[in-house]
C-alpha cells in the first residue's frame, strides 16, 4: 500500500516536503488556488471539485500515479 494517496489530507500534502515538491511540477497553478489554506482538512480527493477547472483529467491521473508511487 502506498504511503500518500488521494486519501491524504491537502494540509499534509503541503507539509509534507516530497508531496509538495510533487504539486509544485505537476499541478503549481493548484498551490495558487484562494481557498488552499481553507481545505487544508480536506482530502484530496474531496478538494478535486474545487479546482477542477484548474487541472485536467490526465493531469490528475499523472498526479495520482506519481503520489502513489512515493
Amino acid at each position: 500500500m502506498s504511503k500518500y494517496s488521494f486519501e491524504t489530507t491537502v494540509g499534509e500534502m503541503l507539509d509534507t516536503p516530497e508531496t509538495k515538491a510533487l504539486l509544485e511540477e505537476i499541478c503549481p497553478q493548484v498551490l495558487e488556488h484562494p481557498l488552499l489554506e481553507v481545505g487544508r482538512t480536506f482530502k484530496f480527493v474531496d478538494a478535486l471539485p474545487y479546482v477542477q477547472d484548474m487541472i485536467d483529467e490526465s493531469t490528475v491521473e499523472e498526479f495520482k500515479k506519481r503520489l502513489e508511487a512515493l
